[in-house]
């Protein structure tokens, strides 16, 4: 943990298309584009100043991100997003912007380093991706029975007779699979 407890921290605020950077204890600044261009700028970043990165999880977007600068060997935290507001309240931060939540993500994870999680192993996220997607196909059956349901109720479920058994037998099917 002592690589994680020298202060040297960069905030990444995670967006689609960008990432938001600032750097401690210098409070250097940058912006780079969350691509795998980006994210090799962001781990040579890291190792020139022997920093560990953080950010918040943003469904997803920070992933790719993750991954990279776990193989390149970049200790790498993910912070959680309450946590980082709460944080930003008790400073009396009310602005809201990449560049501000970048430093707040910073500051925080300097101020609280435990609280961020490391990246989970490929089993398990791939444990989480199957699981989801599994959820996503039970909600999208739940829906489509209420669908069905309402249709008999007006009256005009044989014009959906042959559409709606096709979608539940293909979404049954697939439930199985995962």
């Amino acid at each position: 943990m002592d690589k994680l407890s020298h202060g040297r921290v960069i905030g990444i605020d995670v967006s689609r298309d960008w990432l938001d950077v600032h750097c401690l204890p210098d409070g250097h600044r940058c912006k780079v584009p969350n691509t795998p261009t980006g994210h090799a700028a962001v781990a040579d970043l890291a190792r020139e100043r022997d920093a560990v990165v953080c950010f918040e999880s943003t469904g997803g977007q920070e992933w790719q991100l993750w991954a990279l600068l776990e193989t390149e060997g970049v200790a790498a935290r993910q912070v959680p997003p309450a946590q980082v507001k709460a944080f930003a309240q008790s400073r009396g931060t009310r602005a809201k912007t990449d560049r501000i939540d970048a430093e707040l993500i910073a500051r925080f994870f300097a101020f609280r380093p435990e609280a961020g999680r490391s990246l989970p192993a490929e089993k398990l996220r791939l444990l989480r991706a199957l699981t989801t997607k599994r959820a996503q196909l039970v909600e999208m059956r739940k829906r489509l029975l209420a669908q069905i349901r309402a249709h008999q109720k007006l009256g005009n479920a044989v014009m959906f007779e042959d559409v709606d058994t096709e979608l539940k037998q293909r979404i049954d099917s697939l439930i199985k699979e995962f």
